[in-house]
């Protein structure tokens, strides 16, 4: 099932379910968006390029799925 991850707060909530750590004080949410979508990778790669995308997989852009593509196949 896709999932939207549009905001800090839902960032937050995806980190408590896969035990990682909430945000620094001032950390910004594209810095704090990688670091999350890096520790999801390797257990849910699709999971983490939704977290870097902001958006479900059904929503990735043409532009997107490349990149989803490109990162599935440096693994």
């Amino acid at each position: 099932m896709p999932m939207d991850f549009p905001d800090m707060n839902s960032l937050k909530e995806c980190a408590e379910c896969h035990k990682f750590r909430q945000p620094n004080k001032n950390e910004a949410e594209a810095d704090y968006r990688k670091v999350l979508a890096d520790h999801v990778q390797p257990r849910d790669f699709i999971e983490s390029c939704e977290i870097r995308n902001k958006v479900g997989w059904d929503k990735f852009t043409p532009r997107q799925n490349d990149d989803t593509l490109i990162r599935g196949l440096s693994r």
